[in-house]
């Protein structure tokens, strides 16, 4: 152990509970105009649009199919029961997500203090009132960063429980004993942290890390410790496994010494806004790296002379840094690129990726503080940073109120960010009018092989009637991902609209070709099929394929009950009329086209009354 004076091991309950309580509301009141906040970016594709979490078979699915982007059931479960609770009320999440932040900075107490580290209570103040954990917290989306953090540090927990007992009962009989029941705990907390999220891969080995700090590591710790990386090992290559299946999309293009150059430079990066939490934002200016350039090898190198220096003189106060600095190297690992994460094709960096490492540094930091002499100048020291850091907190907070808030406070600190421009020219009030054409040209001024701005800029164009144009944008959308099933989709509308109809017909087929559940696609076909001279089976096939993939879509009920009844097939026509209605009445069209169903099979009295009812429908409108 370093020799750094640790706490006394007990606390008064009464001082624990007032400290605690403190924590929590400081904490509460820095992060208050979070709960204020609505629902932003991928929250709708995580939760309000999400079909696993609104529907009663969602559990199961979430659990045992793969139909997830990613699998991390316990979140989506978490989601999924959340959904139940207060449905489409942002208030709820943002609540659950404050809830669970002071859970893990009271856990982390806990730890540093079952650690018997110097100043644990400063150093889980300083993680719990933090801004840059602020993006983790006031974002909906990030409760799988909260959930993973709870089960990572109740693994530690429990671990270091399992090693008490071991260490009891080698005082006492000489023999070293597993500890079986809390190392069994263990690994359950390691198993529900990895299914949140996947970035606590690295836990075992800041396990192993924390079994060198306190003693030599032995055979015996590498064979308890084995489960863990089998866990870890399973668990990583399924998530891996996951977010490749479906897609053939390229996150980023790097060779392996530009992504070693961008980790060395990542580590400076996330202690740079640990020390310094200012300028923070949702999306970070993009890097070019380039490894002919020096300065780009200046980072690395000096990660590593640190790395070697503090390893040299790993006595005293240089062992405690040198556990802190690589604890913080270590728990960046998942997150330094060497592995590609999707929000990385915005940017390398992100605030929220840091949740974990800067444990490492408000750890040092209270140890720092426990050191200095006078008691006054400790806690007014503390205070300070405390009320600074809980300021920045707060203002922060103010910037992901929702997704049109956060994108112009990311443009005003980073206005080249093609993303927030792409954003803010596909939503409201921006969307489908000349300045949500602006801000697409905008993206794509900056980045302009962005498939997607060339896809929403397509779908404006086409909104405002320059179709010709829209094609254009459409097209090039697919020389960038010819796998753009949407972009298929929308051409084949535009070329459909502008009387192209065999070139419309081959992109909707190229649509199914990619996606054969794709019901919009479906739908599409056979309506360019169904007035196709010999085409009207083909047509019902089609229809009768989107209704099965999409049985509550009233217009698809109604085109396939068109479709029948040309055909002939009225008893089916009927059906499938009677449905569509069932699922939208005020369908003036659909109930006259009942009608005439009805009346081509002798039901007279019951064609006459839809037809009433049609035209009812059309005197209101």
């Amino acid at each position: 152990m370093p020799t750094l004076a640790p706490e006394k091991t007990r606390t008064p309950a009464g001082s624990a509970v007032a400290g605690a309580l403190l924590l929590c509301g400081v904490t509460a009141i820095a992060y208050l105009p979070a709960l204020r906040n609505g629902f932003m970016w991928d929250d709708d594709m995580l939760v309000t649009k999400n079909g696993l979490i609104q529907s009663a078979a969602g559990l199961h699915k979430i659990w045992f199919t793969t139909q997830s982007a990613d699998y991390w059931p316990v979140t989506l479960t978490a989601f999924w029961v959340q959904w139940r609770l207060w449905g489409p009320h942002a208030l709820g999440f943002h609540a659950v997500n404050l809830a669970l932040h002071l859970a893990e900075s009271l856990l982390l107490w806990a730890v540093l203090r079952r650690l018997r580290l110097p100043g644990a209570y400063v150093a889980a103040f300083l993680f719990a009132v933090h801004p840059v954990n602020v993006e983790t917290v006031a974002w909906i989306s990030e409760l799988k960063n909260l959930m993973a953090m709870l089960f990572y540090l109740a693994t530690i927990w429990f671990f270091i429980g399992s090693e008490e007992v071991a260490q009891a009962s080698r005082l006492q009989s000489g023999r070293r004993q597993a500890g079986t029941p809390a190392l069994l705990l263990s690994l359950l907390c390691f198993i529900l942290a990895m299914l949140s999220k996947g970035s606590v891969a690295i836990l075992p080995l800041i396990l192993l890390g924390l079994i060198g700090w306190r003693r030599r590591v032995e055979w015996g710790d590498l064979a308890r410790l084995a489960p863990f990386f089998a866990v870890s090992a399973a668990l990583a290559a399924t998530d891996v496994w996951f977010q490749k299946h479906g897609t053939a999309e390229v996150f980023r293009h790097a060779g392996s010494g530009e992504r070693l150059l961008g980790a060395g430079a990542a580590v400076w990066f996330y202690l740079g806004k640990a020390l310094w939490p200012v300028n923070l934002m949702f999306a970070y200016p993009g890097w070019q790296i380039r490894v002919a350039d020096p300065l780009w090898w200046i980072p690395l190198l000096a990660a590593i002379a640190i790395t070697l220096a503090l390893w040299r003189s790993a006595r005293g106060w240089c062992r405690a840094v040198l556990f802190a600095w690589g604890y913080f190297c270590v728990a960046l690992i998942p997150v330094l690129g060497f592995t590609d994460v999707y929000f990385m094709k915005y940017s390398l960096v992100a605030d929220r990726y840091e949740h974990l490492a800067i444990i490492g540094v408000v750890g040092l930091a209270g140890a720092g503080w426990a050191q200095i002499a006078s008691v006054p100048v400790r806690r007014l020291a503390a205070g300070a940073v405390i009320l600074v850091l809980a300021g920045l907190t707060f203002r922060q907070c103010q910037d992901y109120r929702d997704a049109r808030t956060l994108f112009l406070a990311t443009l005003r600190k980073n206005p080249q960010c093609w993303l927030a421009y792409s954003y803010l020219g596909t939503t409201p009030p921006a969307a489908d009018r000349p300045e949500g054409i602006a801000y697409l040209e905008q993206a794509l001024a900056i980045k302009p092989d962005y498939a997607d701005a060339h896809y929403n800029l397509g779908v404006a164009l086409a909104d405002n009637g320059h179709m010709k144009e829209a094609i254009a944008q459409y097209r090039e959308a697919l020389r960038l991902r010819p796998d753009y099933v949407d972009a298929h989709n929308n051409l084949g509308g535009a070329l459909r609209d502008t009387g192209r109809p065999a070139e419309a017909i081959e992109e909707f087929i190229q649509a199914l070709r990619l996606d054969p559940g794709d019901y919009v696609a479906e739908n599409d076909l056979a309506g360019m099929l169904v007035n196709t001279p010999g085409g009207l089976s083909e047509a019902v096939r089609h229809y009768e394929a989107a209704a099965r993939l999409d049985p509550d879509s009233a217009a698809i009920q109604a085109n396939l009950g068109y479709a029948l009844a040309a055909a002939g097939r009225l008893p089916e026509a009927v059906e499938h009329d009677e449905r569509a209605l069932s699922l939208d009445p005020r369908l003036a069209a659909v109930r006259y086209n009942l009608g005439e169903a009805l009346m081509r099979e002798g039901r007279t009295a019951e064609a006459e009354a839809q037809f009433e009812q049609a035209g009812q429908l059309r005197v209101r409108r």
